[in-house]
C-alpha cells in the first residue's frame, strides 16, 4: 500500500526488463541505420618487381607473388594486409624471402551505384611493410610505397585487378623499386 505522495520503487526484475528493452531498442535503431555488410575481398597477385639504381634487378613471380585480404572500413576505404613467402632449396642450402604489407585502398569513382566501386574502378593504395630474407643469416628492411590500379569485374563475385606501384626500402642499403601486379579478387558477398 502506498502512502500519499509516495512513488513506487522499481524492483530488480523491473530494472532488468527496462535495461533489456532499452538495449534492444538501441540495437534495432543502430542496425536500421547501418548499411548492409560489405564483402571481404580475398585475392592473389602475380607480380614483377624492377629494382632501380645500385640494386637493379628484376623479379618475376607467376602465378603468385602474394596473398591479400581486404577488409572494408567504409564504403570507399579498405584495410588490406598482404603477405608473400618464397623458399628456395638446393644442394642442402635453403634461402627464404618474405614480405608483409599493410595497405589502405581508397576506391575512386561515382556514387551512382553504391558499393560497385569496391569491385570495379580506379583505386589508390598507399602501403607500409617489411621485407627480408634468411639463409642462415637474416636481414630485413622497412618499406613505404604507393600504387594506383584498376579493378575489372569478371563475374558477380570475381574481379581482375591491375596495379603499378613505387616503393622505397629502408635499411642498411636503401633501395627503390617499381612493381607491376596482376591479380584476381574474390568477394565474400
Amino acid at each position: 500500500m502506498l502512502l500519499d505522495g509516495a512513488e513506487p520503487k522499481p524492483t530488480k526484475a523491473m530494472k532488468k526488463i527496462i535495461a533489456v528493452a532499452a538495449l534492444t531498442l538501441f540495437a534495432t535503431a543502430l542496425s536500421a541505420q547501418s548499411p548492409a555488410p560489405r564483402p571481404i575481398e580475398l585475392g592473389i597477385d602475380a607480380g614483377v618487381d624492377i629494382g632501380l639504381g645500385d640494386n637493379s634487378g628484376t623479379t618475376i613471380s607467376i602465378p603468385a607473388q602474394s596473398f591479400r585480404a581486404g577488409f572494408p572500413i567504409s564504403p570507399r576505404v579498405s584495410l588490406e594486409p598482404k603477405i608473400g613467402i618464397n623458399v628456395f632449396t638446393g644442394d642442402g642450402d635453403t634461402f627464404t624471402t618474405y614480405r608483409g604489407e599493410l595497405g589502405l585502398l581508397y576506391h575512386l569513382g561515382s556514387d551512382r551505384y553504391p558499393g560497385a566501386y569496391q569491385r570495379a574502378g580506379l583505386y589508390v593504395r598507399p602501403f607500409i611493410g617489411i621485407v627480408g630474407f634468411a639463409d642462415g643469416d637474416s636481414d630485413s628492411a622497412g618499406l613505404l610505397g604507393a600504387g594506383i590500379g584498376y579493378k575489372f569485374p569478371i563475374v558477380s563475385r570475381l574481379s581482375s585487378r591491375f596495379e603499378a606501384n613505387f616503393e622505397h626500402q629502408f635499411g642498411d642499403g636503401d633501395a627503390n623499386a617499381i612493381g607491376l601486379l596482376a591479380g584476381l579478387s574474390f568477394f565474400t558477398r
